[in-house]
């Protein structure tokens, strides 16, 4: 989930060494991965809303995600870097969030009835981010993931998981007592004609954590048209599409929502 919360520049360090502990963790997992893809996203975006700013704010977003998985589970993580170009009152934000999922099916053999359950993980992860202006977050999760058997799609997977915010606000702990999320995650293929396009994304629905805030929402999915195919014929290595964010409730403020599309493309390795 992409989730921002103003801290102090010494916190955003101590959040962003926890997540170069995490990003390397999986770096170290995925040199044994029995498969990986990573991608590199562009979006742009004009309806972005932050605290404080009355009118709309413009962003660039480029976003590198990773996912491999081996003999016991797998791991996760993506980096944003957003660029504010209009209204902005950050220049640079980066934000990141990893997770480890380990199999249950894979570790102890056991099946879970052959239908709509495929698997049931048991799933860690951190959420860490800092920008230009000192802010930062830091978010551990905890929980499990199960990993359901849907018709047409690759994968429909939803997160079941205790929220246990640790940001601070110029260097005092802000007390947010735990809370959980919920995050279900998709991708969904088909093709028009001689086309093919993919249906995918995730929404997180987390609960009110004090402190004044109220439950969120916020849902990212895309559309993707693969057009590497349709000009040189090389499959699922080049896309472009669109991304819809929703955010009801922004970082769990109450009546701060977003509603708006990003143009993106997307390169695959």
């Amino acid at each position: 989930m992409k989730q921002f919360s103003t801290n102090h520049k010494s916190a955003g360090s101590a959040a962003a060494s926890v997540l170069a502990f995490a990003l390397a963790a999986g770096a170290g997992q995925a040199t044994a991965a029995d498969w990986s893809q990573t991608d590199v996203q562009v979006m742009n975006g004009t309806g972005f809303r932050d605290p404080g700013i009355h009118d709309d704010v413009t962003k660039t977003t480029v976003t590198l995600q990773h996912v491999s998985g081996y003999a016991y589970g797998r791991n996760y993580f993506f980096v944003d870097s957003y660029w504010g170009t209009k209204n902005a009152p950050r220049s640079n934000d980066i934000y990141g969030e990893y997770y480890h999922y380990l199999s249950l099916g894979k570790t102890s053999g056991a099946t879970f009835g052959g239908g709509m359950l495929k698997d049931v993980s048991l799933t860690a992860g951190v959420n860490a981010g800092s920008s230009t202006g000192g802010a930062a977050t830091r978010i551990l999760l905890y929980g499990v993931t199960l990993d359901l058997a849907l018709p047409g799609f690759n994968y429909f997977n939803v997160d079941l998981l205790a929220y246990d915010d640790r940001s601070q606000f110029d260097g005092a702990p802000t007390h947010y007592r735990k809370s959980y999320q919920v995050t279900p995650v998709w991708q969904l293929p088909f093709s028009i004609g001689p086309t093919h396009w993919s249906f995918e994304g995730f929404c997180d629905y987390i609960g009110a954590r004090g402190q004044g805030t109220v439950n969120q929402l916020l849902c990212q999915p895309q559309l993707r048209l693969d057009v590497g195919e349709l000009v040189s014929g090389r499959r699922d290595a080049f896309f472009i599409g669109t991304e819809y964010q929703y955010w009801h409730n922004k970082y769990g403020i109450d009546g701060l929502h977003e509603s708006f599309p990003n143009i993106m493309a997307v390169v695959k390795f």
